[in-house]
């Protein structure tokens, strides 16, 4: 059987199959006869067939880099985690002599990274969290490669890039944004030189080139948001966490990790405000639920026949909402380890069944949500329950699953992270999940 008849029986009796010619036929033209095709093993092939008919721009993508296919039929047990160590390694960064060409390669091997975790992903060959610490660690990556460009062989150091969200407790999912502040010390390069080169890294990670961008930036959780100053000093950070930082803003500060450049002196500034912001007791639940009440107000309203799978009410973010309030009430952070990512921060404030019945729901919104947002091709935050594309979004979250059974599913654990934010909200206590 030929690599096309393979791939279509492959989808067969799917949402999938029938636009699977269209979406596939730049790849099948330019890659069906490539040798590494013929080597994939079942899985693998799902997992392709899978990519191919629900993203046309993957396709394409992928006619044009047989290295990602190559990569694939190579692919072992455990395969994401040694490109991640790859990843890790530390690599010289010589002089940027052509920074077109640079920032080329800097969206090449982001989008080449994802092509191949979403083939295993989508094959099952891969658990949607091992791959979501994957595209993490890109990320990070791509940080680093840049943050060494901007610099320069000869710029000043003492600039640290402090990732926050999802990025920080290495839970990115398709198509998202990088949630970033800068942070410096007092006494390395003056504090416009470090915005300088900040203010470059966001312009290389951000312009559009002939290979894409690499990732959309956000730095408005830096303190005094858009108003405040790109780059803040370590002191003037602590202190205003200190003294003028609202509850929303020490909710975000758990979800703080440094992650490129000065890492050592800002990871310490950080886990000293944290220390100092933890710990209040159960006051602190009215004014997260005032901030929860906002995000419902400004996001969390659905239009007819969507779900907001992320700010409405069930969604991803009243899970995170419980795990960094109980935090900051029980104040027991030695028990999160060195990922802020919200399975850790919900056990180390919460034990039980409670929270376990509660993350299974938080793991299947994740999951449908990356499916989403795979298959649209952005950053979505609500599901169209009336699209004709709702099939196809249910079986990539789970092969066989139709649309009425995603909803059912959805609209199930919904109600439990509902139910779970309502008891603890009530009582004020996280004691209460």
């Amino acid at each position: 059987m030929d690599a096309a008849k393979r791939l279509r029986t492959a989808l067969a009796g799917t949402p999938l199959a029938e636009p699977f010619d269209v979406r596939a036929e730049p790849f099948l033209a330019r890659r069906g006869g490539d040798a590494a095709l013929a080597k994939l093993s079942d899985r693998q092939l799902r997992g392709l067939s899978r990519l191919l008919g629900s993203s046309g721009e993957a396709a394409r993508y992928l006619s044009h880099r047989p290295v990602v296919l190559e990569r694939l039929a190579s692919a072992g047990t455990r395969a994401l985690d040694q490109r991640a160590a790859e990843l890790e390694e530390p690599e010289a960064c010589d002089e940027i002599t052509d920074l077109e060409r640079f920032l080329d390669e800097l969206r090449l091997r982001r989008r080449d990274e994802e092509c191949l975790a979403a083939c295993l992903d989508l094959g099952g060959a891969e658990p949607f969290g091992e791959v979501s610490r994957f595209l993490s660690l890109v990320a990070e990556w791509t940080l680093r490669r840049g943050l060494a460009a901007a610099h320069g062989v000869n710029g000043a150091r003492g600039l640290a890039v402090v990732g926050m969200g999802k990025i920080a407790g290495r839970e990115l999912s398709y198509r998202s944004d990088l949630d970033l502040i800068f942070l410096c010390d007092e006494n390395g390069a003056p504090i416009q030189q470090s915005s300088r080169i900040a203010q470059r890294l966001i312009s290389y990670l951000t312009t559009m080139t002939g290979a894409g961008v690499a990732y959309a930036i956000d730095s408005r959780l830096r303190p005094s948001g858009r108003q405040g100053t790109l780059v803040t000093t370590l002191p003037a950070f602590e202190r205003y966490q200190r003294e003028r930082a609202a509850s929303w803003e020490h909710l975000a500060l758990l979800r703080a990790r440094a992650i490129a450049g000065d890492v050592d002196a800002a990871q310490a500034a950080l886990d000293r405000a944290r220390e100092r912001a933890v710990g209040v007791g159960p006051a602190v639940w009215s004014e997260v639920a005032q901030t929860r009440s906002r995000v419902l107000r400004e996001r969390g309203t659905s239009r007819t026949g969507e779900i907001a799978i992320k700010t409405g009410r069930g969604g991803l973010m009243e899970v995170e909402f419980l795990a960094t309030g109980g935090l900051l009430e029980v104040g027991k952070l030695a028990g999160v380890g060195p990922l802020p990512e919200i399975p850790a921060m919900l056990r180390a404030a919460a034990e039980g069944p409670g929270a376990d019945a509660l993350l299974a729901h938080y793991a299947w919104l994740r999951r449908v949500e990356a499916r989403t947002r795979w298959l649209a091709g952005r950053a979505v935050e609500t599901l169209d329950a009336s699209a004709e594309t709702l099939p196809s979004v249910a079986e990539l979250v789970e092969p066989g699953l139709s649309a009425a059974g995603l909803q059912e599913r959805l609209a199930e654990a919904q109600k439990g992270v509902r139910s779970a934010w309502e008891r603890v909200s009530r009582a004020e206590t996280i004691a209460a999940l």
